[in-house]
């Protein structure tokens, strides 16, 4: 088999995946390309090097989709399917607007998706790391102590060869010992895992509400844009749940149908109320759309709020408590060894 001396350049591909901080770079490399007034082919030329490592590969894929006639909402999209409606509809209000709002607030929300990853499961390590010294006491230190106090017979206890014979095993037999730690850990450790997946999809609810209050701010901010408020729905809804965007597709027909109260905009189910009358308040004029956007992004930072406290009680307190409770049977443990005996001899002068 000969090898290709020409292999098939990056924007020859169908596909090419960039990470989230390579992703956030170059969106705010096209914000300023717009900005300046540039065009994105010309832009993305200039950033077709080869010490800009992937980032430059990207740019010329962009690029090259973008010359052969593909929508460079749709090109950009290409490069992140986890960031792929986002990104498109930012690239959208940002042709149709000039606005580069929506650029940076994806570029928001990928840092921020990225950033609260990164510490939920940072914070994984310090309850990893009491169940590791937890583990190491029970089967290696305290059966040495336990073996140790049986051995010196202070007074002698009925109970004490079954106790002995248990310890005995882990002080004569490291590998047995490494191995019930290793199992004990891999158990602790994926329950951790289950449950930091469970606090994340917990959080999810409120997170879809905050993006859908921000990108909507975002919509009726841009001045002089006349986004229709139906459109700027979806759009936010697109974003916010990009897998179940229908109930809120079905607020934006209705609205098209001339729809204006709550009843009749027919809302998602569990959607707050604050959230309702901004959208109402929205569709019928009743209020500026500058106080109506201002509303909707402290709507976002509350739903924001709620979802990271969501997201981060499970971790914060069960491990802890956890820990708590090895740490405390371990004392237990120590204590009846070192008085179980002297109980018994009580018990039997008595």
């Amino acid at each position: 088999m000969t090898s290709n001396p020409n292999p098939t350049p990056a924007s020859a591909t169908n596909s090419f995946e960039l990470n989230d901080e390579s992703l956030a770079l170059l969106l705010e490399e096209v914000s300023a390309m717009a900005a300046s007034g540039r065009s994105l082919v010309s832009g993305l030329a200039g950033l077709n090097d080869a010490a800009l490592g992937r980032l430059g590969r990207a740019a010329e894929f962009v690029r090259v989709r973008v010359k052969h006639g593909q929508s460079p909402s749709v090109a950009m999209a290409s490069l992140s399917l986890p960031y792929q409606t986002p990104i498109r509809i930012a690239m959208q209000i940002m042709a149709e607007t000039g606005s580069t709002a929506a650029i940076h607030e994806t570029v928001r929300l990928i840092r921020q998706r990225e950033d609260q990853q990164q510490r939920t499961w940072l914070s994984a390590i310090n309850p990893l790391l009491n169940m590791v010294v937890a583990s190491v006491v029970v089967f290696f230190v305290l059966p040495w102590i336990l073996v140790s106090i049986a051995e010196s017979q202070p007074i002698a206890s009925p109970f004490a060869p079954s106790v002995d014979q248990i310890v005995q095993t882990f002080v004569q037999n490291y590998l047995l010992a490494a191995l019930v730690v290793i199992v004990i850990l891999s158990c602790f450790a994926a329950w951790m895992h289950w449950g930091i997946r469970r606090s994340i999809r917990r959080a999810q609810p409120s997170r879809h509400l905050a993006t859908f209050c921000r990108w909507l701010a975002i919509q009726i901010e841009i001045p002089n844009a006349n986004i229709e408020t139906a459109r700027a729905i979806e759009s936010a809804a697109e974003v916010a749940v990009s897998d179940t965007p229908a109930l809120w597709r079905t607020v934006a027909t209705n609205v098209r149908a001339g729809a204006t109260s709550q009843q009749s905009l027919d809302f998602p189910p569990d959607t707050p109320a604050p959230i309702k009358e901004c959208v109402v308040d929205l569709v019928t004029g009743k209020r500026d759309a500058d106080l109506i956007a201002r509303d909707l992004r402290k709507l976002s930072e509350l739903h924001d709020e709620r979802a990271n406290r969501q997201q981060s009680w499970w971790l914060q307190n069960v491990p802890h408590w956890i820990a708590w409770i090895l740490m405390i049977a371990i004392i237990v443990v120590l204590l009846r060894a070192a008085i179980s005996p002297l109980l018994h001899a009580i018990g039997e002068f008595a």
